[in-house]
Formats: C-alpha cells, structure tokens, sequence
C-alpha cells in the first residue's frame, strides 16, 4: 500500500485540529449569547400607541396621518431611548368618544397587548368649538388598565402635544426591589440608564410615590398570579440614574419578605392620586357585611426631620418641654361606618391609628386620592365592649358600696357621741349586708369566663387578651376600694369604746 504524500498528511491532520477546537469554541459561543440577558436598567419600554380618531368631516385623511406622524416624533423626541413606541391608527373603537374608551376591555390576550410593556388607547374627538382628547393605559407587568383621563384641546396645533401629555400622565414606570430593611428599600429602575432627551420625562424623581406587589412565575415564564401588598407605600428619597432610594410605609409589621425565591418577583409601580378624597368604610373581619359605627378615627401627625432638627437647635430645656405637638385630626365614623379622608395636596401617606373607646383596633397609612373607596377590615370589638359594659356596671356598683359604707359609718360614729348604742347595732347590720369584696369578686369571675370564652369561640385571641387586661384592673378596684380591713378596725374600735363605757 502506498503511503499518502507528505503534503497530503499535513493537510489532513490540520483539518482534525481545526475540526477538534472549533465544535467546543462554537458551542461556548452559543452557550454563551444564551445566558446573556440584559440587565432591567437597560431594558427600554417597549409601548404601543393606539389612536382612534372620531369619524368627522374635520379629521381627513391627512390630518389623521399627520397627528400619527406627529404623535410619534413627540415619543421619539420626549422618551428617547427609553422607550421603543410604535403608534397606529385604532379604527376598532367606535365611535372615538371618552365614553367607548372608558367601556373597553383589555385583558392580557388582547391582541392590541401582545408582545409589549405597555398599551396607551387614545381617542380624538370634535368637541364643540375644540377638541376633547381622552386616553387610558394598559400595563403587561400588572396587567391592569388605569382610568381614563381626558384634556380639552382649542387648537388643531396642539393636539399631538396634549395626545402626548396624556401618554406622559399615564406613564408610571416599573422598578425592581432590589435591597431593603425596616426603614429604607432600594430599586432598580426599569431603562434607568436609558436616560429620556427631556429630564421632565425621568422615569423616577425624588418624592414620587410607589405601590409594591408580587409577581408568581412559573418555570415556563408566564404570570401565575400578581399579589398586591396591602397598606404599603414608598416614597422615593433620592434617585440616582438607575437606582433610587426609598422610604417605606407601612401598616404591616414585616411588609416585604426577606426570601427571594427564583420564580417570585418583588417590584413596585408608580402611582398618582386622582380623587379629591377618599371614603374609608370600616367593617368587621368576621361579618364583612357588618359596619363598624361609633369607631375613633384619628389623623396622627408626624414630625418631619426638618422640623425636629430646627426646634432642637433653637430651643433647649424648659423651652423644648414647651413645645406644642400639633392635635390629631379625629372623626367618628358614621351607621354605615364610614368616614371621608380629603387630601392635603402633598401626595404623601397619612397615618391613622382606629380606636374603639380605649382600645387601639389598627394603625394603617393612607394616601387620599388614591382611591376613591376603601375598605378596612377590623376586629370584631363587640365581645370586649360587651365585656366593658358589664364591668361598667360592676364598678358603679363598687362605687356604690364604698359610699353607702362611709355614709353608715359616719352615722354610727354620730350615734357612738350620743351614746345610741341601739342605732349603732344597726348602722353595723347594714354595713354587713353591703356587697364585700368576695360577691364582688364572685360577679367579676362569671363576667371574665363569660368573655374569654366568647373571644376564644371567635379565635380572637387579641380580645381575649384585652378583656383579661380590663377584669385584672376591676379586680384591684375592688380588693383597694371594698377591703373588709377599715370595716374590722371600725368594729374594733366601737366594741372598745363600748366596754369603756360600760354601754350593753
């Protein structure tokens, strides 16, 4: 068998080397644009702009293609980078009024969503001697459409401006929680680093407000469900390009979670009030359907650091002790339990701390405006009031006791100086028909059974703690003020001074 030449040999062993390194080299290649994911603060928005313009003889063919064209520069030119927008025509909605767009659904599996961050619906009509523009957004990361929102417009000039003021309104951007503890959070902000052309247009700003929630994943990436978290607000504090510090606000002890778990997600978004006020309706957590009426709403002030920084620097002592701490704002609410929290123009959360008589029921912060109804569930106090009146009556009924005895007792010490030992006998008699300490104590022990076993069949174990609190101050009412000690040391001295004088 002839042997291959030389060259032939080389050539052929050349080919296996470059066959052997390059299958590895291209499969590091693809394993590596594979786990290449960018980060969120890169990730531009990518929205889509639909715009239904009323069917006019004012809005010809032209005109819809410009206010298109126009409406697309003022995204391009205002977001820049931070966005991707397309915008187009939206001839489904019919007619393009305010009203039809407040009707339109919007679901996750509309085709209108697909395949983007965030859907704006506009809508363009004559109206009168103007125009009225009206405009909603649907977001992919909350899945939820925003209310609609309308402008009027005089001139045709200015419609694609106020179109885009609209866009601008309704934009509320997404950020990732990234870091917090008890008292600060820190986020990621969605295309932070993609700073927009416009610094109006800033995704984030220093005291922006922010609602937090969950987002359940599945292995396959779809959305299992998105959970709110109740009674939580943040308030941005400082923001720098794509990462922002807040404050947080809270009616929970232990708001957000400190497990992070791959197909869980902890984000937040901005939010706005709309509403003048808002209606606050207080119901029972057992009975839904049944209205706390009679309840203490207070508005508790809080000092801000600035305020308390001046009034430590120019004023010390004596002066500091005089300082005035400004009153909560207190109401009751009303048969159907309500009450109607207005704003105060900040935009920030207000604590409120409920009482019921003495007892504290909830403190939970809230932002007016943000929605135009709310719903607080309390504990069901009925068992400790009902407890409370009872011990009412228990200790009206001490007090009455501890009067007649010294009214009795004065009389004798009377009838003692005029020596009617007759009437003596009988003031004793009756003081020993007064209610003692051990009838008393006897009522009070049915009453605390009574209660923490109504509390108990509840599962209230709060009540239950509250009632025990209550009948342990009643019991010491009572062994203070019904002590059987003064009415012995009486006895004694009355049978002394008897035998001292020889009285029968």
């Amino acid at each position: 068998m002839k042997q291959a030449p030389i060259i032939s040999r080389r050539l052929i062993a050349a080919a296996l080397l470059v066959g052997l390194f390059s299958v590895p080299a291209l499969g590091a290649t693809d394993e590596a644009e594979v786990e290449v994911e960018i980060p969120t603060t890169l990730q531009p928005y990518n929205v889509r702009v639909f715009v239904a313009i009323d069917d006019n003889v004012e809005f010809q063919l032209n005109f819809r293609k410009r206010i298109l064209a126009e409406l697309r520069d003022r995204c391009d030119g205002y977001w820049g980078r931070m966005c991707t927008v397309s915008v187009e025509e939206f001839p489904r909605l019919f007619p393009a009024t305010a009203t039809t767009l407040d009707r339109l659904a919007i679901t996750h599996e509309s085709p209108e969503v697909a395949n983007c961050d965030k859907a704006f619906f506009l809508t363009l009509q004559a109206d009168g001697g103007g125009y009225l523009v009206a405009g909603k957004c649907w977001d992919a990361t909350t899945r939820e459409t925003s209310d609609v929102i309308s402008s009027q417009v005089f001139r045709r000039s200015d419609i694609a401006d106020r179109l885009f003021g609209l866009l601008s309104d309704l934009f509320e951007p997404i950020v990732e929680i990234a870091d917090f503890d008890e008292k600060q959070v820190t986020l990621q902000i969605r295309a932070g680093e993609l700073l927009p052309p416009d610094p109006s247009q800033a995704p984030l700003k220093a005291g922006r407000l922010l609602t937090p929630f969950y987002r359940f994943i599945t292995r396959e990436g779809d959305v299992r469900k998105i959970q709110e978290i109740p009674w939580t607000y943040l308030v941005v504090t400082d923001v720098d390009r794509a990462t922002a510090n807040c404050s947080i606000v809270s009616g929970l002890r232990v708001p957000l979670t400190t497990r992070r778990r791959r197909l869980i997600e902890v984000l937040a978004q901005g939010v706005r009030p709309k509403f003048d006020s808002t209606r606050l309706k207080f119901v029972s957590q057992q009975f839904t359907d049944h209205p706390m009426f009679g309840v203490t709403v207070s508005i508790v002030p809080e000092k801000s650091e600035t305020t308390a920084a001046e009034s430590t620097e120019e004023s010390t002592g004596e002066e500091q002790s005089q300082v005035e701490k400004p009153e909560p704002v207190t109401m009751m609410t009303d048969r159907a339990g309500t009450v109607t929290i207005s704003g105060d123009g900040t935009n920030l959360p207000i604590m409120l701390a409920v009482h019921s008589g003495k007892s504290a029921l909830a403190r939970v912060p809230l932002v007016p405006g943000l929605e135009a109804e709310a719903e607080i569930q309390l504990p069901d106090d009925s068992v400790r009031l009902n407890v409370e009146g009872q011990l009412a009556v228990l200790e009206a009924g001490v007090i009455d006791a501890v009067a007649k005895r010294a009214v009795l007792m004065a009389r004798a010490r009377s009838a003692i100086k005029a020596n009617d030992w007759k009437s003596v006998d009988e003031f004793l008699e009756r003081m020993d028909k007064i209610s003692g300490p051990s009838r008393m104590q006897t009522e009070l022990t049915i009453i605390r059974e009574r209660g923490v076993s109504a509390a108990m069949a509840r599962k209230d174990v709060s009540a239950k703690r509250r009632i025990e609190r209550l009948c342990s101050k009643t019991s010491e009412l009572i062994e203070t003020y019904l002590s059987l000690d003064k009415i012995n040391q009486f006895r004694e001295e009355t049978a002394e001074l008897r035998k001292a004088l020889g009285a029968k």
